[in-house]
């Protein structure tokens, strides 16, 4: 760490330096390199610290690139084959080394499984799969190597038309760990309703609030390009194929989760600091007319951050509970799922796989089973504030709750919802 450290300590180059830490060999470990530098030096670098952080959003949004590009062929929501107009190829080499392929195989599971099914996926291996002739040697000859998913290019973008299945995978171990150190800079192990909530930190009394907005903003972005990848049936068949996972669905459910949480998190936080700190209490206490959230113009509301962050918290939680009732309503809508991904190894081309299945099935119950867990996690929250802060919060929290009134019978959602509904009416004495 101290060599990337050195690198950064002109702090003018951190952004482009973080960036390319994010992008390059050895991520995982660049990425606890940059954490490093953020909490071990962060209250020695000043007002430079916002140039760090600035950089830390830009590597976050890097990490992202290789989902960004592998959704270009996947271009309509809806569509259920092989990509724009079933054009997608997987280009295959067979000699990968044995323990590069356990190694990408291993993060492959990390990345795109819940903790449900990794622990339960085998690894393949020539050693336990058997020699030539073996039943499952065409499983081991796919394992065994690497691929770079392909489309045809855009004459009119200067973009790639590739993107190697290890760049995809190890941008996103990257950036799951580059979303957890924001969410440490913001919240770390504090809960955000705690009573025992001792005010900003340090650090994020150095942040400017444009500086807070460009890293929120990342963790919005993360949790929206996780939603594409997740409602792109036909791309995550391809990554269920070429990343060897077996029977198990692919998705990017457990990030989007853990980037809207995080949001969410930092949202609630910042709000009940500004309302415990107010305007006049000696700290410096952010505040700017110029602040934006997930692409939203901001600038036309009343500069004070309690009205801008709960417009932010109003528009989250009606977006995710508005989504999650949609959700539930059309979960007994079947529709086949069609697929067949072309694979070129040496100048010959092979499929990989082919199936039919119901979306239903193998997608949205899979799901909806995580983004229940979600919406009561969140409703849960604001049910856990205090009564003033509840009170002062009921315009953002009570339009995202009533959506979940018609379409949702989960037991669970609806007991979380009744409880936030018997609130309100004590509070206001209506019961």
């Amino acid at each position: 760490s101290s060599g990337i450290n050195a690198e950064y300590g002109a702090c003018d180059g951190a952004p482009e330096c973080m960036r390319k830490a994010a992008l390059g060999g050895c991520s995982a470990r660049r990425c606890s390199c940059i954490r490093h530098l953020l909490f071990n030096t962060g209250k020695q670098l000043g007002d430079h610290l916002n140039v760090v952080c600035r950089g830390l959003a830009d590597a976050c949004n890097a990490s992202l690139e290789a989902v960004h590009l592998v959704l270009i062929p996947f271009t309509q929501p809806t569509r259920l084959d092989g990509g724009e107009n079933g054009l997608v190829r997987v280009y295959a080499r067979k000699d990968t080394p044995s323990a590069i392929a356990q190694r990408l195989n291993t993060l492959t599971q990390q990345v795109f499984l819940n903790e449900k099914q990794y622990p339960q996926v085998d690894l393949l291996t020539k050693e336990t799969l058997g020699g030539p002739g073996s039943a499952d040697q065409d499983k081991v000859e796919q394992y065994m190597r690497s691929y770079v998913i392909a489309w045809p290019a855009d004459r009119l973008s200067s973009k790639p038309s590739r993107v190697p299945f290890s760049d995809l995978v190890i941008g996103l171990l990257a950036h799951s760990l580059l979303i957890q150190t924001i969410n440490d800079l913001f919240v770390g192990d504090k809960h955000p309703t705690a009573k025992s909530n001792g005010g900003f930190s340090d650090l994020l009394k150095v942040l400017t609030p444009q500086t807070m907005s460009v890293l929120l903003d990342a963790v919005w972005d993360s949790y929206e390009v996780c939603i594409a990848f997740n409602h792109r049936p036909g791309l995550r068949y391809l990554i269920q194929k070429v990343g060897c996972l077996n029977d198990y669905t692919p998705g990017l459910v457990k990030q989007a989760q853990k980037s809207y949480i995080t949001y969410i998190n930092t949202i609630l936080y910042l709000r009940i600091n500004v309302k415990k700190q107010g305007e006049g209490a000696g700290e410096r206490v952010p505040g700017s007319k110029s602040y934006s959230h997930a692409g939203l113009s901001l600038e036309s509301i009343d500069g004070s951050w309690e009205g801008i962050l709960d417009t932010c918290l109003k528009e989250a939680s009606c977006q995710l509970c508005a989504a999650y009732s949609l959700m539930y309503s059309t979960q007994g809508q079947s529709s086949i799922l069609r697929h067949k991904p072309v694979v070129n190894k040496k100048g010959s081309k092979k499929d990989i796989g082919e199936s039919t299945d119901t979306v239903q099935e193998r997608f949205s119950v899979n799901d909806i089973e995580h983004w229940t867990s979600t919406v009561v996690s969140v409703l849960n929250m604001y049910n856990e504030l205090s009564d003033e802060m509840f009170l002062l919060l009921l315009p953002a929290i009570y339009p995202a709750t009533t959506e979940l009134c018609v379409n949702v019978t989960d037991i669970r959602v609806r007991g979380v919802v009744k409880s936030i509904l018997e609130r309100v009416g004590h509070l206001k004495n209506i019961v």
